[in-house]
């Protein structure tokens, strides 16, 4: 049997974004073993994920933000993972799907000695690989992330589907929710208010100023929506408590928050992984986009909007790789976005 493994360590969002190569690959070679290497801080994500036969997880906390040591730690791993598989057994791979840049892990491929190792030309990977993929500067990337899987131009390019519910979640979800005011017959609109951190960045410079928020969610009750506040602990500490609707920020993990999603007429967010999940879900979404290229991730389903106030700035899109320089414009990529553009956007995905 084939043996195929996938390498996307990080980010959440980022893994469903590679969706669609995923469903690909699963449905280009039936008969393979399908592995998909993760970090730990998104392994919740990936036992969500339909299309694999198993799930390693890696330091990614050492691999990606950790010292020297920790790094050559973490990636001698990787290489054994590669070379042996998870078990270490001896049961190498035939092919691995590298969705990262970072020449690094080509490297690791070719040390491993794999046969079919597939990865983007960019960052020096090229002579690394046997397939590299060449990509365009502002093309989507779950456009890039197929191209760099093999698919053709006619793959299936949807993320709806990406995610399944695991048993017990979605009542375990309703009770939990409902114990905090959320009504399921109620038109619901999910408001993801916060994101902007995992394993290697923490920034608060992709998130719409919460006044905006705040503005939206009281204009959305006034018409008859139930707002909910979603998010982890520390989105939660952005609340002030007085904000009209439902808060569920800090009180769901991530499997029920995805139950509550799926839920909801629209989900409204920053760039974060509540926008990814979305779409994954099938529910339409409003993507509220500053420093980061909104030709990149911005939701794709023709049923969602993308909004941006960053066009119009030459510092805008400054996001580069996980880095973001610090912010000499007052944040206007996004305080240049009023509450009530938002809104126009949500009513006319809700009309």
């Amino acid at each position: 049997m084939e043996r195929l493994l996938c390498v996307k360590i990080a980010s959440r969002g980022d893994l469903l974004l590679a969706g669609p190569a995923f469903r690909w690959l699963r449905g280009s070679r039936p008969g393979a073993h399908l592995a998909l290497a993760v970090g730990r801080s998104c392994l919740e994500v990936a036992r969500h994920l339909p299309w694999f036969d198993e799930v390693v997880a890696v330091d990614d906390a050492a691999l990606l933000a950790g010292s020297w040591a920790q790094k050559g730690r973490a990636a001698r791993a990787l290489r054994r993972l590669m070379r042996e598989g998870a078990s270490g057994a001896g049961a190498p791979f035939d092919a691995v799907f590298l969705f990262h840049r970072d020449w690094r892990f080509a490297l690791l491929a070719r040390l491993a000695r794999i046969s079919e190792r597939r990865g983007f030309a960019a960052g020096g990977s090229r002579k690394f690989l046997t397939h590299a993929a060449e990509v365009e500067a502002r093309e989507h990337h779950v456009l890039q992330y197929l191209r760099m899987a093999g698919a053709g131009s006619a793959a299936d390019d949807r993320m709806m589907g990406g995610w399944r519910f695991l048993d017990g979640e979605q009542a375990r979800a309703e009770t939990r929710a409902a114990a905090s005011g959320f009504l399921c017959e109620k038109r619901s609109v999910a408001l993801a208010f916060g994101g902007g951190r995992n394993v290697k960045t923490r920034t608060e410079l992709k998130s719409w100023p919460m006044e905006g928020w705040r503005d939206l969610s009281r204009a959305l009750v006034a018409r008859g929506f139930q707002t909910v506040w979603m998010g982890d602990a520390e989105d939660a500490a952005l609340l002030r408590g007085d904000e009209p609707g439902v808060h569920l920020a800090g009180k769901l993990d991530l499997a029920e928050s995805a139950v509550v999603a799926s839920q909801a007429a629209l989900v409204v967010s920053n760039d974060s992984f509540l926008l990814h999940l979305a779409e994954a879900l099938g529910v339409p979404a409003v993507g509220i986009f500053g420093p980061t290229d909104p030709a990149h991730y911005c939701p794709r389903s023709s049923r969602s909007r993308t909004l941006w106030a960053g066009e119009g700035l030459s510092c805008s899109p400054c996001h580069r790789d996980g880095w973001f320089p610090v912010c000499a414009h007052e944040h206007r990529c996004l305080r240049d976005l009023s509450a009530d553009a938002v809104l126009r956007a949500c009513m006319e995905v809700l009309a």
